[in-house]
């Protein structure tokens, strides 16, 4: 398929902001793509080269972008960042350069995109750069102007088109599955494999049957089931039928572990493969799991190495580190808790009740002091799971998950079969919440030179996009102000982001990548917010009173923050009990 075609839908779907013209336009460029390369088209489209779990980044700074642009066009590299700096956009600098250029023939394939920057993306050692320099440069000698637009801001990360995965999901569902009805069945195979170019090529090539007979494979990781979020324990007890599994909540990193024999593989709650960062990790689940082949769920903690307590997330953090691994190791050694087993030995337990999934992982764990199960127990009143709760907190954890003991694995799904009971629920504050970065405002004062103010937004699911909630400006200390533009430089962009929804025009706006956790007074109705607009009362949304900045969640992507609903929730509870 001609890379020209990807262009100039592109271009089309980056003139809409509706998101049933997205899909339509997605729609008509699967429908006109060969089967062999549409899974290239799907992970070209979210701006990579293969699921994310893969590992494989483009890795192309701005600087070596330039440089390509300039030998393609023949003007200095000074001319290149003269006009960047002007534009603020270097697809556009590089469609307008090679207006004066005749293309390089043949023309380009996606198929040759493709293979040329993943051949780039896996270069390593003293060549890389070079070698990634040729490939882009190579690249854009034989482009269109229109097409270098899109090869520049695909190699740079900064394609962002505004298509979410369900969008993409509703595309092919029209194309392949017999219509929208169908997205469903195509999520819950996305769901399994977390791999929508897997998705796409399945349903192309077999349809639903094909969807339908795909399962878990061990590599592929499963999208996290979620939970929901209570503050009361008499009401997850009424949500979860009067019994429930409850176990301990710990601040540490959730894991999803795939082992195949001595191989091992940890991936993140983003599902980014972090094995290398774990060595001690992977090295307990080839002595304790004694399953050959398993995908598992836990929590790994940090371990105080002089008394055994539990350490903070904040110290595990110090751990997801390229260098030094060996030393951190030493300084901050991890522990286990598994809670969740999905697959053993050639059988999906996803569909099992979660009673047998804890009963599988048992007989399927040798446990000591560094690899154990979660800490849980069978809870059927109030009042043990209040003493349940009491006993977390004072063993260090953050609360309590609580699971319905006949609920099945929903993968990429956040319901009330596992309920949030956590320690910032029963203080006097407001809930602490997890929220999107997507604009900045410039610092006055002592704080000028950085910003002194961030525009925060939740997740809507529902619509797949970011409404805000809040300008937050306090909880910083001087040393986060003063790393702050280096760590939003990357996403920052000079329009609005297209799956933004925002009443107030902040200085700069930030792609949404970045999760701060965040703490307030309350919940109240603005005129000015625009999450759960209209849904309590009309022409207002809700907003955070005095937020406070808490800590980067590194572990949470755009689309695991605090969603509407649960915002709506949380606005909706503290009215009853209020008035109670």
């Amino acid at each position: 398929m001609r890379y020209r075609q990807l262009a100039e839908a592109y271009a089309r779907i980056e003139a809409t902001t509706s998101r049933l013209a997205m899909t339509a336009l997605l729609a008509d460029l699967f429908r006109a793509a060969p089967a062999r390369a549409l899974d290239r088209i799907v992970y070209l489209t979210q701006g990579q080269l293969a699921p994310g779990f893969a590992g494989i980044e483009i890795g192309v700074a701005e600087k070596l972008a330039v440089r390509a642009v300039a030998q393609a066009a023949g003007v200095p590299p000074e001319d290149v960042a003269r006009r960047l700096a002007r534009a603020g956009d270097l697809g556009t600098v590089a469609e307008a350069l090679l207006e004066r250029t005749r293309p390089v023939r043949p023309a380009l394939t996606v198929e040759h995109v493709h293979k040329t920057l993943e051949a780039a993306a896996r270069a390593t050692g003293k060549g890389a750069q070079a070698a990634k320099l040729a490939a882009v440069a190579g690249l854009l000698r034989r482009a269109t102007p229109l097409e270098a637009r899109y090869l520049v801001r695909t190699v740079t990360g900064t394609l962002r088109l505004g298509v979410g995965d369900m969008t993409v999901l509703d595309a092919l569902a029209d194309v392949f599955a017999g219509g929208r009805a169908a997205r469903r069945e195509l999520e819950r195979a996305y769901n399994l494999t977390s791999d929508l170019g897997y998705v796409a090529v399945t349903v192309a090539r077999g349809g639903l049957a094909a969807i339908r007979r795909v399962h878990v494979v061990i590599g592929k990781p499963i999208r996290p089931m979620l939970a929901e979020r209570l503050a009361d324990p008499a009401a997850i007890l009424a949500k979860l039928g009067g019994r429930c599994a409850a176990e301990y909540k710990y601040d540490g990193e959730r894991l999803q572990i795939h082992k195949q024999g001595a191989r091992v593989e940890l991936y993140s709650r983003r599902l980014e493969r972090i094995t290398a960062q774990y060595p001690d990790v992977t090295a307990l689940v080839r002595r304790h799991v004694t399953a050959k082949d398993a995908i598992l769920e836990g929590e790994v903690v940090a371990v105080d190495p002089d008394t055994g307590d539990l350490r903070p997330f904040q110290d595990l953090m110090r751990r997801r580190r390229k260098y030094g691994v060996e030393e951190a190791m030493a300084a901050l050694p991890a522990a286990l808790y598994a809670f969740d087993l999905l697959y053993t030995d050639g059988r999906d337990l996803t569909a099992q009740p979660y009673a047998e999934r804890r009963r599988q992982l048992e007989r399927a764990i040798v446990p000591d002091d560094r690899f154990r199960l979660a800490t849980g127990r069978e809870v059927t009143s109030v009042e043990d799971l209040e003493a349940f709760f009491q006993q977390a907190v004072a063993d260090g954890c953050e609360g309590l998950i609580c699971k319905a003991a006949g609920g099945v694995y929903q993968a990429g799904a956040r319901g009330w079969l596992w309920i949030k009971l956590k320690r910032e629920y029963r203080s006097a504050m407001t809930d602490a919440v997890d929220l999107v970065v997507v604009g900045a405002f410039h610092g006055r004062g002592r704080r000028a030179g950085t910003y002194g103010a961030l525009l925060m937004a939740a997740y809507d699911a529902d619509a797949e996009v970011f409404p805000t909630v809040c300008k937050l400006g306090s909880g910083f200390t001087d040393e986060f102000l003063h790393a702050l533009p280096g760590l939003l430089e990357p996403h920052t962009r000079t329009a609005r982001p297209p799956r933004v929804e925002s009443r107030l025009i902040p200085d700069r706006w930030i792609e949404p990548a970045l999760v701060f956790e965040v703490i307030g007074a309350e919940i109240t109705v603005s005129p000015v917010h625009t999450a759960g607009w209209a849904a309590v009362r009309p022409a207002a949304g809700l907003a955070i009173r005095f937020p406070r900045f808490v800590r980067v969640r590194e572990d949470k992507g755009p689309t695991d923050a605090t969603t509407v609903r649960e915002l709506l929730r949380m606005y909706r509870e503290r009215l009853t009990r209020a008035a109670s």
